[in-house]
């Protein structure tokens, strides 16, 4: 972590921050810390800290342990499906409201993102990838012009990417997960409402079944060691 900058909200920072370290892992599953050592680490106030870890605590990010500190949680296979099936309604939403419209410059957007994430994996810039393919989903649904809907994706998209930081994304997914990008924008821009949702729809779960399956298998690696 790195001492936030004081030209903007401490608070703001402070959650930006301690979310960020969250989901690349630098900040650990199920590690301890106390308030105190956070505001150290990050050279501002307890105040701030602790309004953020509110904030995060309300994300699922953090909890408090009562006379101990913070925890950072793990990930819930269970809640992960949770997330997907809320992301899922939400997606594909916004894909069929999109195809009902098939606005150019919407279009050109999701287009740019897909050339993004086709260079990142040309690259095999894994890390990176995870972010762009976060990026392509929060472009479709900030396309809707619902900021409710897409305020609430926010927090959600940070538990997805937990996962995505951790798991050794294989080349062939992060392609395959292009092509089913690239099948939702082709359906918006052919004005077909019912094929966006579903696709939308399909993608996620192909990849709620993927990351499942990596949780298990990050969590047996992690017992064996």
């Amino acid at each position: 972590m790195y001492a936030v900058a004081r030209a903007q909200s401490l608070r703001e920072q402070a959650v930006e921050q301690l979310r960020k370290s969250i989901v690349t892992g630098q900040l650990k599953p199920g590690s301890m810390h106390s308030e105190q050592s956070i505001a150290a680490t990050m050279a501002i106030s307890r105040t701030p800290i602790r309004e953020a870890l509110l904030q995060l605590s309300s994300e699922g990010l953090v909890e408090f342990i009562p006379q101990r500190g913070v925890r950072i949680t793990t990930v819930d296979p269970e809640h992960l499906v949770q997330v997907f099936e809320f992301r899922a309604a939400i997606e594909g939403h916004c894909a069929a409201q999109l195809a009902r419209k098939a606005d150019p410059a919407v279009l050109a957007e999701l287009d740019a993102e897909l050339d993004r994430q086709r260079e990142l994996s040309r690259a095999d810039d894994r890390l990176a990838w995870v972010e762009a393919n976060m990026d392509f989903h929060s472009k479709l649904v900030a396309a809707s012009n619902n900021r409710l809907m897409l305020e609430t994706l926010a927090p959600l998209g940070s538990h997805t990417m937990r996962i995505g930081y951790r798991m050794n994304y294989r080349r062939q997914r992060m392609d395959e997960s292009i092509d089913e990008h690239s099948a939702v924008v082709e359906a918006i821009r052919h004005r077909d409402p019912e094929r966006a949702r579903q696709l939308a729809f399909e993608h996620l779960y192909i990849t709620t079944v993927l990351m499942k399956q990596m949780i298990n298998d990050l969590g047996d690696a992690e017992n064996d060691n």
